[in-house]
């Protein structure tokens, strides 16, 4: 799962700061950030912090150059690359 808030303040944006450049409540960003936000509000907040959405919803760990996922049935790692 993507830790949006942790992709969003690594850029030196709060929450808060969020939620003023994008003319809605703190709690609105919040929902977004711990729920299941459309993909026209990540977008949004994207363009807010100044970042495409592609590095918005990047679930990439520091160090690690290509997305990984987990087999949902054996747990084993999947390499995804993306071209």
């Amino acid at each position: 799962m993507v830790d949006l808030k942790k992709n969003i303040t690594s850029h030196g944006v709060t929450l808060v700061e969020l939620a003023q450049r994008m003319g809605t409540s703190q709690q609105a960003v919040s929902q977004a950030v711990h729920g299941n936000p459309s993909l026209s509000y990540l977008q949004r907040m994207a363009d807010a912090v100044g970042i495409p959405l592609s590095e918005l919803v990047n679930d990439i760990p520091t160090g690690q150059t290509e997305p990984l996922m987990h087999c949902p049935h054996c747990g084993e790692p999947i390499k995804v690359t993306i071209e």
